[in-house]
């Protein structure tokens, strides 16, 4: 609005023109003769340049050279051209340049167009010249280097023909241009995708190309913003080293005249239709082929309005007003020496052909004289302006201007310009006109312009009459034979309505159902496009349905010429009245009818029903021709709340009852954004769109009807109100929409790979777009423009205003990193996603704020989107769950980007598998982005070719350096030479190789049940493969002129390498182990089968070590033949030896551990302890079982399946069952099981760790190592779990058999399904030890003291004390205790001194000390932990030895030869002790291996006649049960070993062998950092008891919890003692 203040001021100037009289010689139009906007030029030391000094504070320089596209000598070199500008020069690295310009605020700026190239920058006016010195150096001394060329240039070449596939108005562009000039101005702009770019583009060529372009007659430098004097000074000093002519050896610039051809070419496209047709044009005004008739004549044909409110006055904006789904525009395009006037045209087909059939008949008139003057006036003021406009642009005009330079030596100047359009004359116009329509048109179409379907050739409104007249005239026709039939009477017609009477309601359906039928029937009728329209609804939708008797007459059928009977579905008849047919009752619908009405003839007929039903004999079916089965289920469906979709609640309304406009409080918005964020995530997990996202009444608002502008998609789109509530109109409608667009991209990401439909993911859109024709850079506007608003409102308390800011930053991030998720930049992928990571926990913070608005999402939307489909409940997610859900989807697709760096096909494998095996899994959008990645562009990772990708897995393992390999092979075009033919049958073995590669990857993406089953498939697909390779393998020894190995026996029997056939079994075999194993993981193997699988898993990891060793072998023998390795060649033999030594340890721990758990569930099946929830199996055999689980195998020729007899007799004891008489054979042959079962396992855990420890480049687990390292430590730990069941087992065994009772009264086995294992390939079973008279391991619970508690706490410290080195200086004595960790308080407060203090000795590193506490009348001996308490925890060697405290008792020999090196000084320091201090009570601590140690002298003190108290923290177990047992027993003072929950110290030496505790346990519960209370503490009564420290986690080997007990234990001894994972 313009405010009053400016209207007295303005007015006057209005009017005057109008009050005085013009002058004679005033000009009609604006002056261009400035002499701002002029150009002056010059040349400097052979330099061509130009400039205008237009006032202000910023500059534009560029350089233009004559090196479009028209006369580029080989394809893409002007675009090369135009992608090295700014690279790496002589002088300055790229990065220099970038960090330059950005330093001094500057824009960099290149790009080419069909005759020029155009290198230039903008920036302010003092850094001229830096800048003219930096386009010197792009101009003359760019490097042109290789891995820029290949890296960077080609890609983002490649990236354009991508583009230009899906641009059909640039495609119809370059097709007029080659139409109407074939070469030269008629080549592409950018080349296309069919062109081999790769072929022409080198770096050498480009760099000679760029002398020719660059030399100084080619080139012109422009500025914009610069005195004359200025710009000369600087290019003649910084454009020396320009050349001055073309390099003579290269191909020179062409340089022939344009010539005009015209013709016609279609181009078939499914992205949208554009049309182009052309006539000769203007040229350029400095190249002597100007015409300005043309100019005005473009401006007169127009199409284009630039007046707001008005269409235009140009002839084709008022000739195709009418075409409003078409866009018109005319265009002269220039060029030097031609110049081709274009109309372009664009939308639907039908109105641009009406268009093009109008802008023939306007030529006509404008030839013919049959137009006003008053058109040419304005189309001569509008030419003038639009070509002046173009040349003050200072972008354009640079380009203009250089050119003008270059080609004829003079610079664009305005004035002439204006002056040659103000001589155009009306007969000139019509000439021009004349003369387009006399030559040879140029017309290019791109698109689809053919009509064939119904929909196209009725408009809105006219489909519905069309169906309805086919309906009528099936009826008259009907009725016409119905009367010619004997005795047929037709049925009276009502005076009053010609509907039937209310039929719906007598037979009990809802009026939702009989629309929901009747559209079912109606979409079943017709053709597909006619369907797809009609199931978009239109005037079926529910909320604006009609009760009309087209709406019963529709339901027309023609392919079986009736009409489909709805009288109430047979069951209610209705007393039907026949309509009138005329075409005013057609076209009149009658109101919905109401329940009640009078007027109606109903006639109930369930009585009727009821009594023919009960004469019916049960199974008897009644058929009705008509009446089919779609009818019949839709009749049972009817008014079953869970089957009609059309089913009403008593007293709900049919119409919604939300107001979407309703204002709405900032804590609502809030939750209404976590509400549907919620549902948005319940999509993402495999719910369709009609019970989530599509219940939200305000989504349906904005979708509905189809937006055709962004602006249409409001909440008040169907009333017209104000929109001042900025915060449901503005914040919450950007929420909604960015919603709206990360679904689709999420849609089309998905929808574009591999996926199964309801297993996965629901792609149904139920005919809804998700704003797919709009761009996410409004939506991102939309969404800055809300964080302003939210930002600007102060009304709001700080919460809710963070709360709806997070939640807007969240969504806009999102909507970043899934709009780019295929920009294969990593840093900045990774980032994205790590930044919407960082805002989940402020998220969730904040949604204690809102409050959700559950009336805003209803399932009564889901009748409109599915009414033919049973209803399904809306989808309840919790906001928790929603949360984890995106946390994963964060950490997830943050980290699936990492397999973009490419280290071969091995590698990618190992990271998709280990990737998808997280638990949870990742989900099915991450999932499809990474098939996405893994297969992008038609390359491997976006940048590796399938080709190469399959020859560097050849390379890493079966063909090191090998000529089958060779790259040189490819350029050998001689038949004869061998190396041609090993090309021509590689290449044959890569295409036939090549799907099912990949088919392996896509595969491994899947779900896991889905990627089992998929395996199951491709295994047969790789024996053919196999098969095929060998044949190829026999074939290319021709040429090869391979040795084979022979035999060391008379008979010499020849063996080959078959390289491509190994390959191609490793990768057979490979599937086979997964198939196998995902049977595991996913239980689909019942416990009985348990032995039998984990056998055939070692069956097929066995035949993997022979073929790996196989290859091996023939690999060792090539490169001892090979004289002189190159250094490359030798890196490819040592990669492939790595793999190949990293693999055989793989398969060979699997081998072994998959023999243990085949022995060890052997003998739990053969002796069956109790199992827990073992499931009945009454309807199966174990031999029907194994031919279904060899079924996968069935088909391959090596390995063979297993028979059943051999795998069960593998997997059985031989001499008979546990009911034989001969019980100690059944006990000989178990326990010799379980010893290949215990060995086994201990080997397997040794490989395992073995394998571990390899590097990540060694293990091909490159960007996903700690995923593989974790999934390593968790078989490890299931080995160690198995070397447990295996001892526990054979104890039980022992126990069982000894006292005659069954296994299951001493052992409880259960078997934890997936998800509760230490991994899930590995089963393990869990034993639990039952309570039973007379059996050793017995075990009680008590709850502790408060004076046990206190004592627990004060020894502790005396224990911490024991790490200080002030407190263990060898033999040092008469020093107080202190700590200066300050962790031993208690004991400082008190007068404790020591009497003896022993460090390090000799053989073992023993330390301690003894010390009198006068306090409180205490000896207190304390042992320090050792420093080798992590290598104790890793050894797997815990030798044991005879000790002289008791008979047959054996402790650990370690443990033992410290307290003998101890003893001596210790027990004379305690007897010096008890001298002075004869009523002291003596107490012996220790921590760690210092507990250990404890204990031991603990026993010798008591053994000698003094009473101790025994305190020990964290010490694993010391000896055999004899001993153990004795020292429990000694009843010459308490026990109290203390434990932590998760220390893993207490839980070794493994029980397996041998070692076991004291008694009793006091085990601490509470976790680290915390002291712990006495209710954190447990009492457990037994040596062996599998509660307390050893009933949680037994493989935990973090260290931390071994380092805190009551405090810091172990903080007073440094580094060393830092007890860390």
């Amino acid at each position: 609005m313009i405010p009053r203040a400016s209207l007295p001021r303005a007015v006057p100037r209005v009017l005057r023109p109008q009050c005085s009289k013009r002058p004679n010689n005033q000009r009609t139009l604006a002056s261009a003769k400035s002499g701002g906007f002029n150009y002056e030029t010059g040349e400097a030391n052979g330099v061509k340049f130009a400039s205008r000094d237009i006032p202000g504070p910023t500059t534009q320089l560029a350089v233009v050279a004559r090196a479009g596209t028209r006369f580029q000598v080989y394809p893409g070199f002007a675009e090369g051209l135009e992608k090295f500008a700014f690279k790496s020069t002589h002088k300055r690295s790229s990065l220099r340049i970038t960090r330059e310009a950005e330093l001094l605020g500057a824009e960099l700026f290149a790009y080419h167009s069909r005759e020029n190239l155009v290198v230039g920058a903008r920036f302010l006016r003092e850094d001229l010249p830096y800048f003219t010195e930096l386009l010197g150096e792009v101009v003359s001394k760019t490097k042109f280097l290789r891995h820029e060329l290949n890296e960077e240039v080609i890609p983002i070449i490649k990236l354009g023909q991508k583009h230009i596939l899906g641009n059909t108005a640039e495609m119809a562009v370059n097709s007029a241009h080659a139409v109407a000039f074939h070469r030269g101005l008629g080549t592409a702009l950018h080349p296309t995708s069919s062109v081999p770019i790769t072929k022409y583009l080198h770096e050498e060529d480009l760099k000679t190309f760029s002398q020719a372009a660059y030399a100084k007659p080619n080139f012109a430098v422009v500025a914009n913003g610069t005195s004359h004097d200025e710009l000369s000074k600087w290019v003649g000093e910084f454009f020396n080293d320009s050349p001055t002519a073309p390099p003579k050896d290269f191909p020179p610039i062409e340089t022939k005249p344009s010539k005009y051809y015209g013709g016609e070419e279609r181009i078939a496209h499914d992205g949208g239709n554009n049309m182009i047709i052309g006539f000769p044009g203007s040229g350029a005004y400095t190249g002597g082929h100007y015409d300005a008739a043309i100019a005005v004549l473009s401006s007169l044909l127009g199409g284009q309005s630039y007046i707001k409110w008005s269409p235009g006055f140009s002839l084709l904006a008022r000739a195709t007003a009418a075409q409003t789904q078409a866009h018109v525009s005319t265009r002269n395009i220039s060029y030097s020496d031609a110049g081709l006037l274009t109309i372009a045209m664009g939308g639907n087909a039908r109105h641009i052909k009406e268009a093009s059939i109008a802008i023939v008949e306007i030529l006509k008139a404008i030839s013919g004289g049959d137009i006003a003057k008053d058109d040419i006036t304005k189309a001569k003021a509008n030419a003038k302006f639009r070509t002046l406009s173009a040349g003050e642009n200072t972008g354009t005009g640079l380009e203009l201007t250089g050119a003008g330079l270059v080609q004829s030596g003079k610079a664009s100047q305005l004035h002439g310009i204006a002056d040659a359009i103000d001589g155009v004359t009306e007969d000139a116009v019509k000439k021009a006109a004349g003369s387009l329509l006399e030559g040879k048109a140029t017309v290019s179409a791109v698109g689809d312009f053919k009509f064939q379907t119904l929909g196209s050739l009725f408009p809105k409104g006219e489909l519905t009459k069309h169906l309805l007249a086919l309906a009528r005239g099936a009826i008259q026709q009907q009725a016409r034979r119905r009367s010619q039939t004997p005795n047929h009477h037709p049925p009276e017609r009502s005076p009053s309505h010609h509907s039937m009477a209310s039929a719906w309601q007598a037979a009990g359906l809802t009026y939702n159902r009989y629309l929901a039928v009747a559209a079912r029937a109606v979409r079943r009728s017709l053709k597909e496009q006619p369907r797809l329209q009609a199931e978009r609804r239109g005037e079926m939708d529910l909320r604006f349905a009609k009760w009309t008797v087209e709406a019963l007459y529709a339901l027309y059928e023609p392919r079986r010429q009736r009409l489909i009977r709805i009288d109430v579905v047979q069951l209610h008849i209705a007393a039907e009245q026949q309509p009138d047919s005329s075409d005013q009752h057609l076209s009149q619908p009658s109101s919905r009818p109401k329940h009640g009405d009078k007027g109606k003839n109903v006639k109930s007929i369930t009585s009727e029903f009821r009594d023919a039903a009960t004469a019916l004999q049960t199974g008897q079916l009644v058929k009705d021709p008509y009446f089919t089965l779609f009818e019949a289920v839709g009749a049972l469906e009817i008014m079953d709340p869970k089957m009609d979709s059309g089913f009403l609640a008593e007293d709900e309304p049919l119409d919604d009852t939300f107001d979407v406009l309703k204002e709405v409080l900032p804590e609502e918005v809030v939750g209404l954004m976590d509400q549907m964020l919620c549902h948005e995530m319940a999509w993402h997990m495999g719910h369709p769109l009609s019970t989530s996202l599509f219940t939200s009444y305000h989504l349906d608002r904005l979708l509905w009807p189809d937006p055709r502008r962004l602006d249409d998609a409001r909440f008040d789109r169907h009333e017209q109100v104000s929109q001042e509530d900025g915060l449901l109109h503005v914040i919450f409608r950007a929420y909604c929409l960015a919603t709206i667009k990360c679904c689709n991209f999420v849609h089309r990401r998905v929808s574009t790979e591999h996926y199964y439909e309801e297993e996965d993911f629901v792609s149904n859109l139920y005919n809804r777009k998700l704003l797919d024709d709009f761009r996410a850079s409004d939506m991102q506007q939309l969404l800055d423009q809300a964080l302003k608003v939210a930002e600007e409102i102060s009304a709001w308390d700080d919460a809710l205003q963070k709360a709806i800011s997070i939640r807007l930053t969240l969504r806009r991030r999102l909507l970043i990193a899934m709009q780019f998720d295929l920009n294969l930049d990593q840093e900045a992928r990774i980032r994205c996603w790590k930044h919407c990571s960082e805002l989940l926990p402020a998220l969730i913070q904040t949604h204690t704020v809102s409050k959700p608005v559950t009336a805003a999402f209803s399932i009564k939307i889901q009748r409109r989107l599915a009414s033919s489909v049973p209803p399904r409940p809306m989808v309840e997610a919790t906001f928790g769950e929603t949360h984890a859900f995106l946390a994963n989807l964060c950490r997830d697709a943050a980290d699936v980007y990492r397999v973009l760096e490419y280290h071969g096909s091995t590698n990618i494998l190992n990271f998709a598998c280990t990737f998808q095996s997280r638990k949870p899994q990742p989900s099915i959008y991450v999932r499809c982005l990474l098939q996405s990645m893994i297969f992008h562009d038609m390359k491997v990772l976006g940048s590796v070719t399938i080709t190469q990708t399959i020859h560097d897995g050849l390379e890493e393992l079966v063909l090191p350096a090998d000529i089958l390999l060779d790259p040189a092979n490819g350029n050998v075009e001689a038949p004869h030479d061998p190396r041609f033919q090993i090309a021509k049958e590689m290449r044959a073995f890569v295409l036939r190789v090549g799907d099912s590669f990949l088919d392996i990857f896509r595969a491994v993406c899947m779900n896991r049940p889905r990627m089992r089953r998929m395996l199951c498939h491709l295994v047969s697909d790789w024996e053919s493969v196999q098969l095929e390779a060998e044949n190829l393998d026999v074939e290319l020894r021709k040429y090869t002129r391979e040795k084979p190995l022979t035999e060391g026996d008379p008979t010499g029997i020849e063996i080959w390498s078959f390289p491509l056939s190994s390959w191609a079994y490793y990768y057979k075999l490979r599937q086979m182990e997964w198939i196998i194993q995902l049977g595991f993981e996913l239980d689909i193997y019942q416990d009985d089968e348990l032995p039998g699988m984990y056998w055939y898993l070692s069956h097929v990891a066995g035949a993997k070590i022979q073929h790996l060793e196989r290859i091996q072998t023939f690999v060792t023998r090539r490169s001892g033949q090979s004289k002189k390795l190159s250094p490359s060649q030798k890196a490819s033999f040592k990669r492939c030896f790595s793999l190949l030594d990293a693999t055989l340890l793989e398969t060979s721990a699997t081998q072994w551990f998959a023999i243990a758990l085949s022995k060890l569930h052997t003998v739990l099946s053969i002796l069956p302890p109790r199992v827990e929830g073992h499931p009945p199996l009454p309807y199966s055999t174990a031999e029907l079982r194994h031919a279904l689980r060899m079924r996968p195998f069935m088909q391959l020729s090596i390995p063979e399946p297993a028979p059943y007899a051999e795998l069960s007799a593998a997997t059985s004891i031989p001499s008979g069952t546990a009911e034989d008489e001969n019980q100690g054979s059944i006990k000989d042959q178990a326990m010799s099981m379980l010893e290949i079962a215990g060995e086994a396992a201990r080997i397997a855990r040794k490989e395992w760790e073995a394998l571990g420890k390899l590097d990540a480049k060694t293990a091909r687990c490159v960007n996903c190592e700690e995923w593989w390292r974790a999934s390593v430590k968790d078989i490890i730990r299931a080995c160690i779990a198995c070397s447990i069941t295996v001892a526990t087992t054979e104890k039980g065994v022992q126990t069982a058999l000894g006292m005659g009772r069954p296994l299951s009264d001493v052992l409880t086995a259960e078997m934890p399904r997936a998800g509760k294992r230490y991994h899930d390939f590995w089963i393990v079973p869990k034993l639990t030890v039952q309570q039973s008279d007379g059996m050793a391991l017995q075990y009680e619970k008590t709850a502790i003291s408060s004076s046990d508690y206190s004592n627990l706490g004060f020894f502790e410290q005396f224990a911490a004390a024991a790490y200080c080195p002030l407190n263990n200086r060898d033999n040092a004595g008469g020093t107080k205790i202190t700590c200066s960790a300050g962790n031993c308080p208690l004991v400082e407060s008190n007068d404790v001194i020591s009497v003896y203090e022993f460090e390090n000795s000799l053989k073992t590193d023993v330390t301690g000390y003894v010390a009198i506490d006068n306090t409180r009348a205490l000896t207190v001996l304390a042992f320090r932990g050792s420093q080798s308490v992590r290598n104790f925890v890793t050894d797997a060697n815990f030798p044991a030895t005879q000790t002289d405290i008791c008979p047959s008792c054996t402790a650990h020999a370690g443990f033992w030869d410290s307290w003998v090196e101890a003893r001596p000084g210790v027990m004379a320091a305690l007897k010096t002790a008890a001298a002075s201090h004869p009523n002291n009570r003596v107490a012996v601590v220790g921590h760690s291996l210092g507990g250990a140690i404890a204990d031991l002298a603990a026993a010798e003190i008591r053994k000698s006649g003094v009473t101790a108290d025994l305190y020990t923290y964290g010490a694993p177990r010391i000896a055999g049960a004899t001993l153990s047992n004795f020292i429990t027993n000694q009843n010459m003072g308490g026990n109290f070993r203390v434990t932590h929950k998760d220390d893993p110290v207490p839980r070794l030496p493994p029980i397996v062998l041998g070692f076991v505790h004291i008694s009793p346990e006091y085990y601490i519960s509470s976790p680290n950092d915390v002291v712990p209370t006495a209710n954190d503490i447990t009492q457990y009564t037994g040596a062996v008891n599998l509660l307390g420290n050893s009933g949680n986690n037994p493989l935990n080997t973090d260290l931390s919890a071994h380092g805190w007990y009551f405090n810091a234990i172990s903080a007073c001894g440094g580094s060393d003692f830092e007890f860390k994972k």
